[in-house]
Protein backbone atom coordinates (compact mmCIF):
# COMPACT_ATOMS: atom_id res chain seq x y z
CA UNK A 1 0.00 0.00 0.00
CA UNK A 2 1.33 3.44 -0.93
CA UNK A 3 1.69 6.26 1.62
CA UNK A 4 -1.15 8.01 -0.19
CA UNK A 5 -3.47 5.03 0.26
CA UNK A 6 -2.39 4.61 3.88
CA UNK A 7 -3.32 8.23 4.64
CA UNK A 8 -6.72 7.80 3.00
CA UNK A 9 -7.37 4.59 4.92
CA UNK A 10 -6.40 6.19 8.24
CA UNK A 11 -8.61 9.21 7.60
CA UNK A 12 -11.69 7.21 6.67
CA UNK A 13 -11.16 4.54 9.33
CA UNK A 14 -11.25 7.32 11.94
CA UNK A 15 -14.49 8.93 10.76
CA UNK A 16 -16.46 6.01 9.33
CA UNK A 17 -18.72 5.62 12.37
CA UNK A 18 -19.85 9.24 11.94
CA UNK A 19 -20.38 8.73 8.20
CA UNK A 20 -22.56 5.73 8.96
CA UNK A 21 -25.29 8.05 10.28
CA UNK A 22 -24.62 11.14 8.14
CA UNK A 23 -27.48 12.00 5.73
CA UNK A 24 -26.64 11.50 2.06
CA UNK A 25 -28.12 14.78 0.91
CA UNK A 26 -30.98 15.42 -1.48
CA UNK A 27 -29.05 15.15 -4.76
CA UNK A 28 -27.15 12.01 -3.77
CA UNK A 29 -30.31 10.30 -2.51
CA UNK A 30 -32.15 11.15 -5.72
CA UNK A 31 -29.35 9.83 -7.91
CA UNK A 32 -28.80 6.57 -6.04
CA UNK A 33 -32.55 5.93 -6.04
CA UNK A 34 -32.66 6.69 -9.76
CA UNK A 35 -29.73 4.36 -10.41
CA UNK A 36 -31.42 1.56 -8.45
CA UNK A 37 -34.66 2.09 -10.39
CA UNK A 38 -32.82 2.10 -13.74
CA UNK A 39 -30.92 -1.08 -12.89
CA UNK A 40 -34.17 -2.75 -11.90
CA UNK A 41 -35.97 -1.54 -15.05
CA UNK A 42 -33.11 -2.74 -17.27
CA UNK A 43 -32.77 -6.02 -15.33
CA UNK A 44 -29.21 -5.36 -14.25
CA UNK A 45 -29.09 -7.63 -11.21
CA UNK A 46 -25.47 -7.30 -10.03
CA UNK A 47 -23.98 -3.97 -8.91
CA UNK A 48 -20.44 -3.13 -7.77
CA UNK A 49 -19.81 -0.04 -5.66
CA UNK A 50 -16.23 1.29 -5.75
CA UNK A 51 -15.67 3.19 -2.52
CA UNK A 52 -18.58 1.80 -0.52
CA UNK A 53 -17.86 3.75 2.67
CA UNK A 54 -20.28 2.89 5.45
CA UNK A 55 -22.77 1.42 2.99
CA UNK A 56 -25.21 4.32 2.88
CA UNK A 57 -25.67 3.97 -0.89
CA UNK A 58 -25.27 0.20 -0.69
CA UNK A 59 -28.21 -0.17 1.66
CA UNK A 60 -30.44 1.64 -0.83
CA UNK A 61 -29.22 -0.51 -3.72
CA UNK A 62 -29.60 -3.76 -1.78
CA UNK A 63 -33.07 -2.74 -0.54
CA UNK A 64 -34.08 -2.36 -4.20
CA UNK A 65 -33.37 -6.07 -4.66
CA UNK A 66 -30.05 -5.68 -6.47
CA UNK A 67 -27.16 -8.07 -5.91
CA UNK A 68 -24.76 -5.65 -4.22
CA UNK A 69 -20.99 -5.88 -3.73
CA UNK A 70 -18.84 -3.07 -2.33
CA UNK A 71 -15.11 -2.43 -2.12
CA UNK A 72 -13.23 0.11 -0.02
CA UNK A 73 -9.69 0.85 1.20
CA UNK A 74 -11.03 1.43 4.72
CA UNK A 75 -11.25 -1.66 6.94
CA UNK A 76 -13.74 0.20 9.17
CA UNK A 77 -15.94 0.85 6.12
CA UNK A 78 -15.91 -2.80 5.08
CA UNK A 79 -16.75 -3.92 8.63
CA UNK A 80 -19.67 -1.45 8.82
CA UNK A 81 -21.03 -2.62 5.47
CA UNK A 82 -20.86 -6.23 6.60
CA UNK A 83 -22.60 -5.29 9.87
CA UNK A 84 -25.42 -3.89 7.70
CA UNK A 85 -25.66 -7.22 5.85
CA UNK A 86 -23.85 -6.04 2.72
CA UNK A 87 -21.17 -7.96 0.85
CA UNK A 88 -18.00 -5.87 1.04
CA UNK A 89 -14.30 -6.43 0.31
CA UNK A 90 -11.13 -4.62 1.39
CA UNK A 91 -9.61 -3.57 -1.94
CA UNK A 92 -8.22 -0.71 -4.02
CA UNK A 93 -10.06 0.82 -6.96
CA UNK A 94 -6.83 0.17 -8.89
CA UNK A 95 -6.94 -3.59 -8.36
CA UNK A 96 -10.49 -4.93 -8.10
CA UNK A 97 -10.55 -8.54 -6.83
CA UNK A 98 -13.06 -9.84 -9.38
CA UNK A 99 -13.03 -11.75 -12.65
CA UNK A 100 -13.69 -10.01 -15.97
CA UNK A 101 -17.37 -9.28 -16.75
CA UNK A 102 -18.55 -10.11 -13.21
CA UNK A 103 -21.07 -7.26 -12.83
CA UNK A 104 -23.87 -5.67 -14.83
CA UNK A 105 -23.49 -2.21 -13.31
CA UNK A 106 -21.15 -0.10 -11.17
CA UNK A 107 -21.64 2.89 -8.87
CA UNK A 108 -18.88 5.12 -7.48
CA UNK A 109 -19.38 8.42 -5.69
CA UNK A 110 -16.76 10.77 -4.22
CA UNK A 111 -13.97 8.21 -4.53
CA UNK A 112 -11.97 8.41 -7.77
CA UNK A 113 -11.07 12.09 -7.18
CA UNK A 114 -8.63 10.83 -4.51
CA UNK A 115 -6.42 8.97 -7.02
CA UNK A 116 -3.05 10.46 -7.92
CA UNK A 117 -1.46 10.65 -11.36
CA UNK A 118 -3.23 8.48 -13.91
CA UNK A 119 -5.10 6.66 -11.11
CA UNK A 120 -8.56 7.58 -12.37
CA UNK A 121 -7.69 6.21 -15.82
CA UNK A 122 -6.50 2.93 -14.26
CA UNK A 123 -9.55 2.72 -11.99
CA UNK A 124 -11.95 3.30 -14.88
CA UNK A 125 -10.14 0.58 -16.84
CA UNK A 126 -10.66 -1.78 -13.89
CA UNK A 127 -14.37 -0.92 -13.80
CA UNK A 128 -14.57 -1.55 -17.54
CA UNK A 129 -12.85 -4.92 -17.02
CA UNK A 130 -15.23 -6.18 -14.32
CA UNK A 131 -18.47 -4.74 -15.78
CA UNK A 132 -19.88 -6.53 -18.81
CA UNK A 133 -20.00 -4.70 -22.16
CA UNK A 134 -23.25 -2.76 -22.32
CA UNK A 135 -23.24 -2.46 -18.53
CA UNK A 136 -24.01 0.73 -16.65
CA UNK A 137 -21.63 2.99 -14.72
CA UNK A 138 -22.67 6.01 -12.67
CA UNK A 139 -19.87 8.12 -11.24
CA UNK A 140 -19.70 11.26 -9.10
CA UNK A 141 -16.63 13.32 -8.18
CA UNK A 142 -15.80 16.85 -7.11
CA UNK A 143 -14.59 18.89 -10.08
CA UNK A 144 -14.32 22.51 -11.09
CA UNK A 145 -14.17 25.16 -13.75
CA UNK A 146 -10.39 24.73 -13.56
CA UNK A 147 -8.41 21.55 -12.90
CA UNK A 148 -6.38 21.50 -9.69
CA UNK A 149 -4.75 19.28 -7.07
CA UNK A 150 -4.54 19.73 -3.31
CA UNK A 151 -4.16 17.93 0.02
CA UNK A 152 -6.59 18.84 2.79
CA UNK A 153 -5.80 19.23 6.49
CA UNK A 154 -6.68 15.57 7.05
CA UNK A 155 -4.00 14.45 4.59
CA UNK A 156 -6.40 13.48 1.80
CA UNK A 157 -5.25 14.11 -1.75
CA UNK A 158 -7.81 15.53 -4.21
CA UNK A 159 -7.64 16.04 -7.95
CA UNK A 160 -10.44 17.94 -9.62
CA UNK A 161 -11.00 18.07 -13.35
CA UNK A 162 -13.10 20.28 -15.58
CA UNK A 163 -16.37 18.92 -16.91
CA UNK A 164 -14.84 18.48 -20.37
CA UNK A 165 -11.81 16.63 -18.98
CA UNK A 166 -13.97 14.22 -17.00
CA UNK A 167 -16.26 13.50 -19.96
CA UNK A 168 -13.20 12.78 -22.13
CA UNK A 169 -11.86 10.29 -19.57
CA UNK A 170 -15.23 8.58 -19.30
CA UNK A 171 -15.62 8.38 -23.08
CA UNK A 172 -12.57 6.11 -23.12
CA UNK A 173 -14.57 3.38 -21.35
CA UNK A 174 -17.99 3.86 -22.93
CA UNK A 175 -20.71 6.22 -24.08
CA UNK A 176 -21.54 9.10 -21.73
CA UNK A 177 -25.34 9.24 -21.88
CA UNK A 178 -25.99 11.79 -19.11
CA UNK A 179 -24.01 14.46 -17.26
CA UNK A 180 -25.02 16.87 -14.48
CA UNK A 181 -23.44 19.19 -11.90
CA UNK A 182 -24.57 20.68 -8.60
CA UNK A 183 -23.30 22.22 -5.33
CA UNK A 184 -21.44 25.01 -7.10
CA UNK A 185 -19.05 27.17 -5.05
CA UNK A 186 -17.76 30.69 -5.66
CA UNK A 187 -14.33 29.35 -6.69
CA UNK A 188 -15.92 27.31 -9.49
CA UNK A 189 -15.79 23.99 -7.64
CA UNK A 190 -18.83 21.76 -8.11
CA UNK A 191 -19.99 18.17 -8.01
CA UNK A 192 -19.94 16.22 -11.26
CA UNK A 193 -22.13 13.19 -12.01
CA UNK A 194 -22.24 11.08 -15.16
CA UNK A 195 -23.89 7.96 -16.53
CA UNK A 196 -21.86 5.78 -18.89
CA UNK A 197 -22.78 2.69 -20.91
CA UNK A 198 -19.67 0.50 -20.87
CA UNK A 199 -18.18 -0.30 -24.28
Amino acid sequence: MSDHEARLRAYYDAEMAERDVRPLGEQREAHVAGFAALCTEQRRASVLEVGCGAGRDGRILAAAGLGYTGVDLSRAAVELCRAHGLEAHLASALDLPFEDDTFEAAWTMSTLMHLEGDGIVRALAEVRRVVRPGGLLEIGVWGGDEAREWVDEGGRYFRSRTDAELVTLLAAVGEVTAFDTWSRFEDGGHYQWARVVIA
